[in-house]
């Protein structure tokens, strides 16, 4: 009993000092393989696959990191160089650093053995079965994914490389033991440690999350289960390693510790059901291949140590230099942080509808607050009325008020020296025609000017009085910072205001126009609404950009909590917008049609699947008249299926109940085929019908969508030489009447 209890308190040691590995060493050679590909420009995850994938530490590594990224194709989770094309290359880079560099005792298999380090020959033994394992799968078992056999073998002798890594002496002992007594060294483990390489192994590969097949040929590969479950699955990759193992000891690749004799090629190929002499010619090419593959891994490497130690030094030098750099981006964003406050404060108080004149004096007040300047009058270059210049004026002790300007006749209201570019400019000889009209006195000689621009265009100039005129070139660099950020906020401002009046234009237009008859065409407006989104995206686009971006830079620096979700708010928002101008992007410039005859039938199944989606209706209750539905239109089905399905989900959205009915017709006509889509729900009033295919329209309470699904139906059916009407009644119900060309 006495001797049992030692055993396993032995036993359990052994596997909590494995436990606490979180990974295998590397020989020096191997570190300086890939500290030397670090060194080479801009570091990328995959030019280490040729190392990792003959190296069963750095293979452990990668599998195990690739277990935290998303799930991959089945074919490509357990083949190492792909792993590492999806992971992180700052991530690879953090954990070859991590990783310990193997020194000191060494397993001693033999007397007699070689120079070259012991651990390296456990290596090649590896790389041995791994290739083999590989060779056996694509020959023999096809069924089995031939990347999961090599990593498996790769990495089924993990627990003796964790038994050299902790216990060096003792491991060299147990070898040598097993040599003079010509036994597996899985059995003297067992007896002197409680335990041996294959139950370590198992415990390593789950704590780093290795796949089940690995883990389990890991366990299984020395055990006689293995040879016997032949009917599970499970161990049908354990099988593989185990008849690897064999053939690489038979031809004598490597040193695996072990000193029992391998089984005979007949006895591994019956076991795994395999013809032998495929199995003879894969060991007679097994030793050229290895060695082909191991030349990666430098194991022969004169003088391992000592160029090691040179390569640590120069990764370290390299990584010193860029914490410099970092350390310089750093100050420099600790400099742009404090801005924070400004930027918190200024875009607090912007609210969704305010105008450029409200931005304008917002900025104003905050400007003389912040950086403690006298006077200060700022003036938008581009008025509502041409000639009007839009004007804010602060006073020395903060009071604000409007005032419309009358524009110079003999010179550019901005200064052709900042129209384009930022700069901080003396006032004199620039603005004396706004002095004249203001009330308030500057002292021209401490006035300084400075653009505000966006997209690389001035759309403000600001005049403001420096208390000390010496700071303005100490301050310079937070005057561009504040003012390109403003500059992009009222830009957006101002752009949209132009739009707003654009579409007012357009409106009144449209309302001028004879009104059309029942049931009423909605093709008419297409075009200069389309025209209309556009310009309204690309005016927008670069602003939002910016803003978003400034916003990002902001956050990054910032440690405040409650100014980051402050900063996270505004990017969202910009996010917002942004998804705002993709929806009129895709309005107003869709894909060319690409026709071709499609049969009506289709589209119209295809629709009711594609609306029961966007509804999140499992059936749609569609009633379909066939009559006509057998012919064929010429259009792009692609377009017409989603313009159908939007119209559907549409008649499904009006029923309280989604299961309402719609009732689909089909007609044919001279010149093509008319359908018709009919619901008995809420209905629309004249004012609602007149609106519903334009664009971001919806009757909807708070809370509703974009309101784009009309719009984009009678976009895409009038790319495609269709048309859509739609006719409706209050609590009575819509008919949608849509018409597809023939030719």
């Amino acid at each position: 009993m006495a001797e049992r209890s030692v055993s396993a308190a032995a036993s359990r040691k052994v596997e909590l000092a494995a436990g606490e590995l979180a990974a295998l060493s590397v020989p020096p050679c191997v570190a300086v393989q890939y500290l030397t590909r670090m060194l080479q420009g801009r570091f990328c995850a995959s030019s280490i696959a040729d190392i990792a994938q003959c190296e069963p530490a750095l293979a452990a590594r990668v599998l195990s990191l690739g277990q935290r990224c998303p799930a991959a194709p089945p074919g490509q989770r357990h083949a190492i160089h792909l792993v590492l094309d999806r992971l992180d290359a700052d991530e690879v880079r953090d954990a070859l650093l991590g990783l310990k560099v193997s020194a000191g005792f060494e397993i001693e298999f033999g007397q007699n053995q070689p120079g070259s380090p012991a651990r390296n020959d456990l290596i090649v033994h590896s790389l041995a079965v791994a290739v083999c394992a590989r060779h056996i799968v694509e020959a023999c078992q096809p069924a089995l994914d031939p990347h999961m056999a090599y990593s498996a073998g790769l990495l089924h002798d993990i627990g003796k490389f964790a038994l050299q890594d902790i216990m060096p002496k003792s491991l060299a002992a147990i070898v040598q033991e097993a040599e003079a007594t010509g036994s597996g060294l899985y059995a003297v483990e067992q007896k002197h440690l409680g335990t041996h390489h294959a139950m370590l192994g198992k415990q390593l590969a789950r704590k780093w999350r290795l796949p089940d097949p690995i883990t389990t040929a890991i366990w299984l590969h020395h055990s006689s289960a293995v040879t016997t479950l032949e009917g599970l699955p499970e161990t049908a990759v354990a099988r593989i390693v185990w008849a690897a193992d064999h053939v690489a000891r038979h031809v004598g690749i490597g040193r695996s510790g072990s000193f029992d004799p391998p089984e005979r090629l007949s006895a591994v190929a019956k076991t795994i059901e395999a013809n032998v002499e495929a199995l003879a010619r894969i060991a007679d090419g097994l030793a050229q291949e290895v060695a082909t593959r191991a030349e990666a891994l430098g194991l022969t490497m004169p003088n391992a140590a000592a160029r090691y130690c040179d390569a640590i030094q120069a990764v370290a030098a390299k990584l010193s230099t860029g914490q410099t750099t970092l350390g310089v981006e750093g100050r420099d964003l600790k400099m742009a942080s404090s801005y924070l406050d400004f930027a918190r404060e200024f875009l607090g108080d912007i609210g969704p509808s305010a105008g450029a004149v409200a931005i304008a004096e917002n900025l104003a007040r905050r400007w003389q607050r912040f950086f403690q300047t006298g006077s200060i009058c700022l003036y938008l270059a581009g008025g509502t009325h041409a000639g009007a210049i839009d004007t804010i004026v602060v006073e020395a002790l903060g009071h604000s008020h409007r005032m419309v300007l009358e524009a110079p006749e003999d010179r550019p209201v901005v200064p052709r020296l900042i129209a384009e570019r930022f700069a901080v400019t003396d006032a004199q000889d620039h603005i004396d025609w706004l002095v004249e009209q203001v009330d308030v006195d500057l002292d021209l000689g401490r006035t300084k000017l400075v653009p505000l621009l966006c997209d690389g265009r001035a759309v403000a100039i600001m005049a403001f009085e420096l208390n000390y005129p010496g700071d303005a070139a100490l301050f310079a660099e937070k005057f561009q910072t504040a003012a390109s950020m403003a500059g992009t906020v009222l830009g957006l401002a101002m752009a949209k205001e132009k739009q707003t009046r654009f579409s007012e234009r357009l409106v009144r237009a449209m309302s001028d126009a004879k009104p059309a008859a029942e049931p009423r065409s909605v093709e008419s407006p297409i075009e200069a609404l389309a025209e209309m989104a556009a310009g309204v995206a690309h005016e927008l686009n670069n602003p939002l950009s910016v803003i978003s971006g400034r916003a990002q830079l902001l956050a990054e620096s910032e440690a405040d909590e409650e100014r980051k979700r402050d900063l996270r708010q505004i990017q969202d928002n910009v996010g917002e917008a942004t998804g705002v101008i993709d929806d009129l992007m895709a309005f107003a410039e869709p894909s060319k049609p690409r026709p071709a005859a499609t049969a009506i039938h289709q589209i119209i199944e295809e629709a009711l699947e594609l609306a029961g989606q966007k509804s999140r209706v499992e059936h749609v209750n569609a009633q379909v008249q066939a009559v006509g539905a057998d012919g064929e239109v010429y259009v792009d089905s692609a377009q017409v299926v989603s313009a159908l399905a939007n119209i559907i989900a549409n008649a499904i959205e009006s029923y309280t109940d989604p299961s309402g009915p719609i009732k689909i017709s089909v007609e044919p006509g001279a010149d093509g085929v008319m359908l018709q889509v009919r619901d008995l729900g809420c209905g629309m009033d004249t004012d609602t019908l007149r609106k519903a295919t334009h664009p971001f329209f919806s009757a909807k309470p708070a809370g509703r969508k974009r309101g784009m699904g009309l719009a984009y139906a009678a976009r895409l059916l009038q790319l495609n030489r269709g048309t859509l009407a739609l006719a409706s009644t209050p609590h009575q119900g819509t008919t949608a009447t849509v018409t597809l060309p023939y030719e």
